[in-house]
């Protein structure tokens, strides 16, 4: 009998695909951390740099507290942060130091696993992150290639990747991610098994979305095929965009043989939690799709889908939307292939976004996509189109990005700041609107007045809510005897 772990990604990727990452607050996390801590997952896909600016500029939260909080309340779980490699919050990409001092802070504030899924697949870049990580005292790194469907994404492609992936003494587990949940059972027949052979000592992980319909059938076939480890969310926040439920992912195991040590009640206690907390926030619970063949086309990860979607609605465009899509697969062709995944699929998106609202195609481009024809985010996987290299590359506004290499200079920071600032924030100042990080600081001196909000207190409060009689802890440094009072 083999063993399944599974990976939860109800509070990062869950939220993302299906909440627009902006629903959830540290308080809401950390009422239901304890009891995702006794479910028995393999590890916890808990933030990324996007969700953490996210806490920042919707909720006025402090991401590093929110870290924190979560370690505390699971100090047995695998914590885990994403990073798409050279980049940290911003969207430009970020040097080394700036990379280093970004992984130290998230692993000393409570990340124990870091997962580095290099938006180009390029492995060089990818391997000097898993280094920085794990010098920085991470316990597990993961390292992701991000499938996608086109000519050049071959079996090969990822082969030989895998392989210089396992060449590494820094990586523990090989990834691999499929955003726009474009992997099926037949492509995973002979996938899965090629990266078995290129990297036989590293355990496989396997992540993808429901957006085509057939992820949960393809997490089984991964698993027949030597996969170790799936990543699924709770059921109201799985499915649609999202993962695999877990409920559901735990059952198809389970009936086939495999052994998955999952606590049931802690899992079902979960999902309740959630589903109560959709009907409070008035957010959607995840719902299986219908098969879309369009998918395959666009190839629309599942977190960007929703957001693309409310920000249509927010200008008044939503009519625009199957024109946007139709656009979609014509760019990627045209600017090489990309993968489409964050943040290459946000300049394919934005870009075919401007080429229908405006009439006129590449009439507008943003200045991310003139830095990726000029190859400042890595070498594309296949050509970019002649036509649409030059006329791209023609504008004025092309000629000062090829000139002036926009990078977040870390030793001009510290100058500016001194030593007046930790380094936490100091990043969070280099990276996000400064009007933002003042707000977030102005909320965290108004709670600070009222002890009575902060995230703990309203974890206790929500426990025991839900609680019969009241709850009871017991850890080190904490002793808390909490009673529901008579009606």
């Amino acid at each position: 009998m083999s063993r399944i772990g599974l990976v939860d990604t109800t509070v990062r990727d869950g939220h993302q695909s299906l909440w627009s990452a902006n629903a959830l607050t540290t308080p809401m996390i950390a009422a239901i951390a304890p009891v995702i801590a006794r479910v028995g997952y393999r590890a916890i896909d808990f933030t990324s740099s996007t969700h953490m600016a996210m806490s920042v500029r919707w909720h006025r939260e402090d991401p590093w507290e929110r870290i924190r909080v979560v370690r505390e309340l699971m100090p047995e779980a695998r914590l885990g942060f994403i990073t798409p490699g050279m980049r940290f919050m911003a969207w430009e990409r970020a040097p080394l130091d700036v990379m280093r001092l970004a992984l130290r802070c998230v692993i000393r504030n409570g990340v124990d696993r870091i997962w580095v899924a290099e938006s180009m697949n390029d492995v060089e870049t990818a391997l000097a992150i898993a280094r920085i990580a794990k010098e920085e005292g991470a316990a597990e790194v993961l390292v992701g290639l991000v499938y996608s469907v086109s000519p050049v994404h071959t079996d090969d492609y990822y082969a030989v990747r895998a392989a210089a992936i396992a060449a590494s003494p820094d990586v523990d587990v090989l990834n691999l991610k499929d955003p726009g949940g474009l992997l099926t059972p037949e492509r995973a027949r002979t996938l899965v098994p090629a990266l078995r052979r290129a990297a036989p000592g590293l355990p496989l992980e396997v992540h993808s979305h429901c957006t085509a319909t057939t992820a949960p059938l393809t997490y089984l076939e991964a698993a027949r095929l030597g996969a170790s480890f799936l990543c699924t969310a709770v059921r109201p926040l799985a499915n649609g965009t999202s993962q695999p439920s877990a409920e559901s992912t735990l059952a198809n195991l389970r009936g086939e043989g495999f052994e998955v040590d999952v606590d049931d009640e802690a899992l079902a206690e979960t999902s309740a939690y959630f589903t109560e907390l959709a009907v409070r926030l008035g957010r959607p619970l995840g719902t299986p799709l219908e098969y879309d063949a369009a998918v395959y086309r666009h190839q629309l990860p599942g977190g960007m889908t929703s957001t693309l979607r409310r920000q249509l609605a927010e200008v008044g465009m939503a009519n625009r939307w199957d024109d946007v899509l139709a656009e979609l697969p014509r760019v990627r062709e045209e600017l090489g292939w990309p993968v489409m995944v964050t943040p290459l699929s946000q300049f394919v998106g934005v870009q075919a976004f401007l080429n229908v609202t405006t009439g006129r195609r590449y009439s507008q481009v943003p200045d991310e996509v003139v830095k990726y024809v000029l190859g400042q985010y890595g070498p594309p996987p296949g050509e970019i189109d002649p036509e649409v290299a030059a006329k791209v590359l023609a504008s004025p506004k092309a000629e000062k990005l090829r000139r002036v290499e926009h990078r977040l200079d870390l030793a001009e920071a510290r100058a500016r700041y001194g030593d007046r600032i930790s380094d936490e924030l100091l990043l969070l100042r280099m990276t996000l609107p400064a009007e933002q990080v003042d707000a977030m600081l102005a909320a965290r001196r108004r709670l600070s007045a009222q002890p009575g909000r902060h995230a703990l207190v309203e974890l206790v409060e929500g426990i025991v809510r839900r609680a019969p009689s009241g709850v009871e802890v017991d850890a080190p440094g904490v002793r808390l005897r909490a009673r529901r009072r008579a009606a």
